[in-house]
C-alpha cells in the first residue's frame, strides 16, 4: 500500500473494541453459566481465533454487528477428540492452554509457524503441576499441545517466572475460580505487569475477588463464580496510538470516539508520553481530542506499554535529538522480533538505531519515505503508516497484516 499525506484541520475516528478485553471477556463468558453477551466486541483474526476455537469445543456463539452472544459455557464439553489452532493469537493460545485443561477429552492445539515459536514452557509446567497431563507433539516446549483428559487440582499455590509473558498469569488467573481457588507467586519482575492488573478488573466486574496480598502474590478465594450477562467492550488504546501519533506527526487536530479515558489498558499510558512533549489533550466523555505540537526527544520506559515502542521509534525518527526507550525485551518474541525489524526500517529511512538486549536508542533527523517489510507483523504495518501521514510516497507491503487486530485500518486512516 502507497500512503500519501494530506492535511485536515480536524478529525473525526471511531475507534474498534479492544483486541484484548474481547478475548478475556470471552473466555469469562466460557466460564460463566448461562447466556453473555458482549457489547461493541473487535471482530479481527485474533478474536475470531478464540470464537472459532470456543465453536469447536461446541459452545454456541452468535455473532451480530455489534454484539456478540455466548449462549453456553465450558460444561457442554463433550469427551471426545478436539483439534483447537490459534492462528497467529497469542493470548488465543495461552488462554486457552489453561481452559483446556478444565475439560474433558483429548484436545489439540496449535498455532502458526512463528506462534509455535513463541514462550509457552513456563505455563505449561505450572499447569502439569496442577495436574494437567499435557504432551509436547513436535519440539519440547513449544506447540502443538495435546492436553489428555485429567483432573485439576482444586485450591493450592504454584510459582511461575513472570519475566516472559504476562499473559501465562492471567491465564492461571482466569481459571482459578474454576479451581476453587488459587494462590499465584509471580517470580521474578513481572513483564507488562498492567495487562494482569487488567484481567484483575474485569475479573472483579464480573463477580469473582483477587486479593494482591504483597508484590508478586495473587490470591482468588474459593467459592466464586463469573456472574456478569452484560459486557461493554471499550475501545482500543492500541489502535487509537497510530492516530494520536498521525496528529502529533503532521501538527494536526485528532478525536477519537469510543475510548475510555479511565480505562485499565496499558496503552492508555502513551498518550500521557505525548502530552509530556507538549501536545494537547481534551477529554470530553468517551472523545479524546489531541491538538499536536511537538515531537521531544525522551528518555522513555515503555515495558508497560510495549505495543507503542514500534510507533513511538517512529515518532523518534523525526525528533531533533536522540531518543532513548528500555523495557523492550518483551518486544523479542512478538509477531516477529520487532527490535530488530524497527533498526532495519528505519535504517531504510536513512535513521540510525543502536540497541541492547532491553534498550533501543534513536537517532532522530529528517527521514526519507521507503518501502517497508512488515515481517508479517500487524503493529509494524500500523507504526510505519504513521511516517506515511507525513513522507510523501512510503509504502508498506503486505497491508493486509492489519487484520490481525484492526482490519478497518487503512480505511480510518484514508479519514486523516
Amino acid at each position: 500500500m502507497t500512503l500519501m499525506h494530506e492535511r485536515n484541520v480536524m478529525n473525526i475516528i471511531e475507534i474498534p473494541g479492544s483486541k484484548s478485553y474481547t478475548n478475556r471477556a470471552l473466555v469469562m463468558a466460557a466460564l460463566t453459566q448461562g447466556p453473555v453477551t458482549l457489547h461493541h466486541p473487535l471482530y479481527s483474526e485474533d478474536t475470531e481465533a478464540m470464537i472459532a476455537a470456543l465453536r469447536t469445543w461446541g459452545l454456541h456463539i452468535e455473532t451480530k454487528p455489534y454484539q456478540l452472544l455466548v449462549h453456553d459455557d465450558i460444561s457442554i464439553v463433550q469427551n471426545k477428540s478436539y483439534e483447537l489452532f490459534a492462528r497467529d493469537s497469542g493470548t488465543t493460545l495461552r488462554f486457552l492452554l489453561a481452559l483446556l485443561c478444565l475439560t474433558p477429552g483429548f484436545k489439540v492445539i496449535r498455532g502458526s509457524a512463528r506462534l509455535n515459536e513463541r514462550p509457552i514452557k513456563d505455563l505449561v509446567d505450572t499447569l502439569r503441576l496442577l495436574g494437567a497431563k499435557i504432551d509436547c507433539l513436535e519440539k519440547e516446549n513449544q506447540p502443538p499441545l495435546k492436553i489428555h483428559p485429567s483432573a485439576l487440582h482444586l485450591g493450592g499455590e504454584v510459582t511461575i517466572d513472570g519475566s516472559l509473558s504476562s499473559q501465562f498469569v492471567s491465564a492461571l488467573l482466569m481459571i482459578a475460580p474454576l479451581l476453587n481457588g488459587l494462590k499465584i507467586h509471580v517470580e521474578g519482575k513481572l513483564i507488562s505487569k498492567p495487562y494482569v492488573e487488567m484481567t484483575i478488573h474485569m475479573m472483579q466486574n464480573w463477580g469473582v475477588a483477587v486479593k494482591s496480598m504483597q508484590e508478586g502474590y495473587y490470591d482468588v478465594p474459593p467459592g466464586q463464580r463469573y456472574q456478569k450477562h452484560q459486557e461493554v467492550i471499550e475501545g482500543d488504546f492500541s489502535s487509537a496510538g497510530y492516530f494520536f501519533a498521525s496528529a502529533v506527526l503532521t501538527q494536526s487536530t485528532v478525536t477519537l470516539t469510543n475510548l475510555n479515558p479511565h480505562s485499565m489498558q496499558p496503552d492508555r499510558k502513551f498518550l500521557n508520553i505525548l502530552a509530556r512533549m507538549g501536545n494537547e489533550i481534551h477529554i470530553d466523555n468517551y472523545n479524546i481530542t489531541l491538538i499536536g505540537k511537538h515531537i521531544l526527544p525522551q528518555s522513555l520506559d515503555m515495558e508497560e506499554c510495549p505495543d507503542q515502542v514500534p510507533t513511538m521509534a517512529v515518532l523518534a525518527a523525526f525528533a531533533k535529538g536522540v531518543t532513548k526507550i528500555s523495557g523492550v525485551r518483551s518486544l523479542r518474541v512478538k509477531e516477529t522480533e520487532r527490535v530488530k525489524a524497527i533498526k532495519n526500517e528505519l535504517a531504510k529511512m536513512g535513521i540510525h538505531t543502536e540497541e541492547t538486549h532491553d534498550t533501543l536508542t534513536i537517532y532522530g533527523g529528517n527521514p526519507h519515505a521507503a518501502v517497508i517489510e512488515t515481517y508479517g507483523d500487524h503493529r509494524m504495518a500500523m507504526a510505519f503508516a504513521v511516517a506515511g501521514t507525513k513522507l510523501p510516497g512510503m509504502k508498506i507491503l503486505n497491508p493486509e497484516v492489519v487484520n490481525k487486530t484492526f482490519p478497518a485500518f487503512w480505511d480510518r486512516l484514508q479519514l486523516l
